[in-house]
């Protein structure tokens, strides 16, 4: 096993460039950390989960750590300190309607004040404490990564402010005001960036649900999503973070966009339905200017198979992507249940692999 500054090659690998060794991480987003630090099984104490915030959460992200040594952390947000009033929720129960309808321009101005908070609030509120903490911890070992849904998500989720089927109808009916919409959320995001930044963060991971090819068409997507995304992601890195984003879904016919949104890496899930996502193919296809992310099935192999299926299809990854710009990692958080060991497996099969 090599020694060699994680942090750095992790860095360097972002940046496309080739390294002795490839980095390793699972994708630790979500729950299953919470059921490895003994805080619950399965959903029985998820909504507690969502609760921690400051030294509880960054303790439960320490204690992954310490145990796995992956090569990035891979953060949730915390809960916030602050609580709203009645009359608060209220009004933004009211905005939060007249935006699912789409009323006007001035509401959708609304929906944006009321949702999307200055810097100072954000680190007021204290969702990001337990970043502060981790880079007091960490920070000159690992890169410390935020994953979070973007604003096409909370758009387009069934409990967003404009809903699944409702949204998707109003791409085609209100394309105008969908696309305001869009652009306002997206822009409308940076003061947390620049939160998430003073309070330690290197880097941002946008999960881009909902805009995928098995959901909407690519000509739909480059036209009302797309310029969004791309300035979002350049100014994300203009600031002095890392920006990756998490593409779901079918991204076949997308890659040549994501290729020019300024992010610099993408994460995708396993092959499902109807879709192939193979990882030798798109890291071909991103021809070097995107680092990638693996894509070893977190359920069927890691949670599922043997330790030896995990080593092999680990060992088949890194072969296929094995010329810089690669990070192996699972295509979906860890399942509950997955055996501490074939994580192991994984990050051991890439740090003991030689040439």
């Amino acid at each position: 096993m090599m020694n060699i500054d994680r942090r750095e090659n992790m860095i360097k690998t972002l940046n496309c460039e080739i390294t002795e060794q490839i980095p390793v991480t699972p994708h630790w987003w979500g729950l299953y950390k919470f059921e490895y630090a003994g805080f619950l099984k399965d959903y029985d104490r998820e909504a507690e989960a969502w609760s921690l915030t400051g030294r509880d959460l960054a303790d439960i992200d320490s204690l992954f750590y310490e145990e796995f040594k992956p090569d990035m952390f891979h953060l949730t947000t915390g809960a916030s300190r602050t609580e709203e009033s009645e009359a608060v929720k209220k009004e933004k129960r009211r905005i939060f309607e007249a935006v699912y309808e789409l009323e006007s321009y001035s509401v959708i101005d609304e929906y944006i004040e009321s949702n999307y908070p200055a810097k100072d609030e954000i680190i007021k509120s204290g969702v990001f404490d337990h970043i502060r903490i981790l880079f007091e911890r960490y920070g000159r070992e690992c890169v410390l990564m935020l994953n979070e849904g973007n604003p096409i998500s909370w758009i387009l989720d069934p409990h967003g402010c404009v809903g699944f089927e409702n949204g998707l109808i109003s791409l085609m009916d209100k394309p105008d005001r969908m696309e305001y919409l869009i652009h306002r959320s997206y822009e409308a995001l940076l003061p947390r960036m620049e939160a998430l930044k003073e309070m330690g963060g290197d880097g941002y991971i946008g999960s881009e649900t909902y805009c995928s090819a098995d959901i909407m068409s690519p000509s739909l997507y480059r036209g009302i999503i797309f310029e969004a995304q791309k300035k979002f992601y350049t100014a994300v890195a203009k600031m002095g973070l890392i920006p990756v984003t998490y593409f779901t879904g079918d991204i076949n016919p997308l890659l040549e966009d994501i290729k020019e949104l300024g992010v610099k890496g993408l994460m995708v899930e396993e092959s499902k339905k109807n879709f192939n996502l193979d990882v030798g193919t798109l890291y071909r296809r991103l021809e070097g200017q995107v680092c990638l992310f693996g894509n070893l099935d977190s359920v069927y192999t890691l949670q599922l198979g043997s330790k030896e299926d995990v080593v092999k299809e680990t060992l088949r990854q890194i072969s296929a992507c094995g010329q810089g710009g690669f990070v192996m990692a699972n295509g979906c958080p860890l399942s509950f249940t997955t055996p501490p060991e074939n994580i192991h497996a994984m990050i051991d099969t890439v740090r003991n692999k030689k040439g």
